[in-house]
């Protein structure tokens, strides 16, 4: 009897050790799957907080600095190639492209000079950290832990975490014109510039690489003519890309 009432003690102690080493395990097993799942969670946050800051803020600088101002009415006619028939209706319009490239130069050069002085902490940005962004080059975020459960009380509660913000790469630049019916025998030529530029989101868990891409209004003036009927009221013309490495 006493060796049966061992053997029953003896698989209560091992059941029982059994249960609370799998216990153990499941705990662990949940604990790993909801800190990654929150950590996953963090990091999509901060990079769509800091995304959003940045595309604001470089949308900004070029509608700030890629103003009217940077063209006029006669470097915009020297830049164009309008071709018109004998009735004055206007056939094509083209780029000269030497006064195109120059144009685009400068446009990149004013960009280039903005967005690396913006590193330095030189940017109206929230969460900025201005003197690890002034010492360290680049820009510094300190977004709090509180912001990631988007809810307005406890958005800048928690511990603070820094996330790293870099333009990378390379700048592109691109020129394009709309010309369109405006009014009686008249039309609207318009100068846009594109502007394609990468920026890199560096959080405690993850680099997030991501391409910004603008398309700004420059210039614009009246011109005598009329677009044909058939080209749908509107002609449009594209020069080439042009590229600025960002140092």
């Amino acid at each position: 009897m006493r060796n049966v009432f061992k053997s029953k003690i003896n698989y209560k102690n091992k059941m029982g050790s059994k249960i609370i080493v799998g216990t153990i395990i499941l705990i662990i097993i949940l604990t790993i799957f909801l800190l990654s799942k929150f950590n996953k969670e963090m990091n999509n946050s901060l990079i769509n907080i800091s995304t959003r800051e940045i595309k604001r803020v470089t949308y900004s600088i070029i509608n700030e600095r890629l103003n009217r101002k940077i063209m006029n009415e006669d470097n915009l006619e020297d830049i164009l190639v309008i071709t018109k028939d004998q009735k004055g209706k206007i056939l094509m319009v083209d780029f000269n492209l030497d006064r195109a490239y120059k144009l685009l130069d400068k446009i990149s050069g004013v960009l280039t000079e903005t967005l690396k002085s913006t590193e330095g902490g030189n940017i109206d940005i929230q969460y900025l950290d201005y003197k690890m962004s002034h010492k360290t080059n680049s820009l510094i975020l300190n977004i709090p832990l509180g912001s990631i459960l988007k809810s307005t009380y406890f958005y800048n509660f928690g511990p603070l975490i820094p996330v790293k913000i870099n333009y990378i790469g390379s700048v592109l630049t691109n020129l394009h014109t709309k010309i369109t019916n405006y009014g009686l025998n008249n039309a609207l030529v318009e100068v846009f510039v594109y502007v394609k530029l990468n920026n890199e989101v560096i959080t405690p868990f993850k680099v997030h690489k991501e391409d910004l891409e603008y398309d700004s209004l420059i210039a614009s003036m009246m011109i005598e003519g009329e677009v044909p009927s058939f080209y749908n009221g509107e002609i449009t013309k594209e020069s080439g890309i042009y590229k600025t490495n960002i140092e």
